[in-house]
């Protein structure tokens, strides 16, 4: 029955009594479209026609109503069938409800027919719409069960009371807590969540109905990492185990601390005979002053000499960078830039390029100062050391901006600049992108690992023959320390 229409099927042999339903039913405002039979064949022929109702006389020449019930039942256990008829006997009529009809009505009280045909309709449409609620629910508990059981990570379902209503063979395997968990506080199954943290969790992810990532530890040997799902019913807990991974991870990072720490103390170590042999140097400069060509032996000498302990401070900057502590301190960054500008002077080349600062007043920045300052000592000493010396103006450009607590500041030069196929290589330890370098190859790989340490970002912009631009942005470290 829908937008009042019916289609019915009536198990009548007189036309008259077949007339008077139909008027009876069109006179309640139904559009009807009914069919009139009266023997089996015809009966069992029409039943695949998708009929709303069936109505029956109780008894034709030829056929009655138990025996059309009966066909009827074999084939749609939910299609409403009335027996309407002249007359029939209680001990009919009961038989006849407990073979399945849903109502009886005698031809004589007519009244009755449209609020039981409504009824049984109604009834019928809400039965036919569960089953397929039901069928529905039933494919998709046997897609999930497929889906979770085929998941290689654990998988654990938990009711609104954080009660475990499911979890897969590799959650099974993972724990070993053996059988029973179902219906168990997952509290209970893994202790791991007894933690006010990962409790937190699950009352989040349950009340907000958005995913979280977490991790926990079970048993004091596994590692497990993850995300956490609303459900209808819930949440779904998804997660892989990361023990391998994380005893790798923490392995690296040891050998990682043990070669930091070694580099540090070899450069360290390296140090001091270094400036005894640059004394040396000095002696053999004033002892043999006027014998020109062990001057010239010496120098080279000690040419060498500078270079190795530029090395060595170059590597003991990066130890500190690596695993000194940071040290938020607020400065004006015009001055820093001003103080840094003002240490190079000495250096080779500065004469030689005008150093402009732009935009650069009233930006007050929040980070490690000593790790900002060896930022950009190292990219100025690169523009100053790499300059185009052919270029009768040469400059250094600096310009920065503050927004929302990050600072954008940009390195521009007019000097050499970097083939475009050797740029994403410069940032790596020992890299020289300049074939006639005497660096060390790791100026720009201080910069990368300063900034790595202070969140921030750098990018460079260059082109051979004209010149480069670095842009780096760094936070305020109030932005991540809260």
């Amino acid at each position: 029955m829908s937008d009042g229409f019916l289609k019915i099927l009536i198990i009548e042999d007189s036309v008259d009594d077949y007339d008077l339903l139909v008027m009876q039913i069109k006179r309640a405002g139904y559009k009807l479209n009914s069919k009139r039979i009266e023997s089996r064949e015809e009966l069992i022929n029409s039943l695949d026609d998708h009929w709303d109702l069936i109505i029956s006389d109780n008894s034709l020449p030829q056929f009655n109503a138990p025996e059309a019930l009966k066909i009827t039942r074999s084939t749609n256990y939910h299609l409403p069938f009335i027996i309407v008829s002249g007359t029939i006997g209680e001990e009919a009529a009961v038989s006849a409800m407990r073979a399945g009809a849903n109502d009886y009505i005698l031809k004589g009280n007519l009244s009755r027919l449209m609020p039981a045909i409504e009824r049984e309709v109604r009834e019928s449409d809400n039965k036919i719409k569960k089953i397929k609620i039901e069928k529905k629910l039933e494919q998709s508990e046997k897609m999930y069960r497929f889906l979770s059981g085929s998941i290689q990570d654990v998988f654990i379902a938990l009711d609104a009371d954080f009660n475990i209503s499911y979890w897969n063979d590799h959650a099974q395997h993972e724990f070993n807590t053996g059988q029973g968990v179902l219906k168990t506080p997952i509290f209970n199954v893994l202790p791991a969540f007894k933690n006010e943290k990962l409790k937190s969790v699950l009352e989040h992810v349950l009340n907000e109905k958005k995913s979280q990532h977490f991790e926990f530890e079970h048993a004091s040997y596994k590692y497990f990492e993850g995300s956490i799902y609303p459900t209808e019913e819930g949440i779904t807990i998804i997660a892989k185990n990361v023990t391998e991974q994380k005893q790798v991870k923490e392995n690296l990072l040891k050998i990682n601390n043990e070669l930091e720490t070694l580099m540090y103390r070899i450069s360290h170590d390296l140090k001091g005979p270094v400036a005894s042999i640059k004394g040396l140097i000095n002696i053999g400069m004033k002892d043999f002053h006027d014998n020109k060509e062990v001057q010239l032996l010496l120098k080279m000498f000690d040419n060498s000499t500078l270079m190795l302990n530029n090395t060595l401070n170059e590597l003991l900057n990066i130890t500190r960078i690596k695993q000194g502590q940071i040290k938020p301190d607020p400065f004006q960054l015009h001055t820093l830039l001003n103080d840094v500008v003002s240490g190079l002077k000495f250096s080779d080349g500065f004469d030689d390029v005008e150093i402009k600062l732009e935009g650069c007043e009233d930006i007050e920045i929040l980070t490690d100062k000593r790790l900002f300052r060896s930022i950009i000592q190292n990219l100025l000493e690169n523009a100053i050391k790499y300059r185009a010396r052919d270029k009768n103006k040469k400059f250094i450009k600096i310009y920065a901006s503050k927004q929302k607590n990050t600072t954008t500041l940009y390195i521009e030069d007019n000097g050499q600049g970097i083939p475009n196929t050797l740029q994403k290589n410069v940032f790596e330890m020992f890299y020289r992108a300049n074939e006639s370098s005497q660096g060390s190859g790791l100026g720009l790989y201080i910069v990368k690992s300063a900034l790595d340490k202070l969140n921030g970002i750098v990018t460079l912009n260059s082109e051979e023959g004209t010149g480069s631009t670095f842009m780096i942005k760094i936070p305020d470290l109030n932005d991540l320390w809260g």
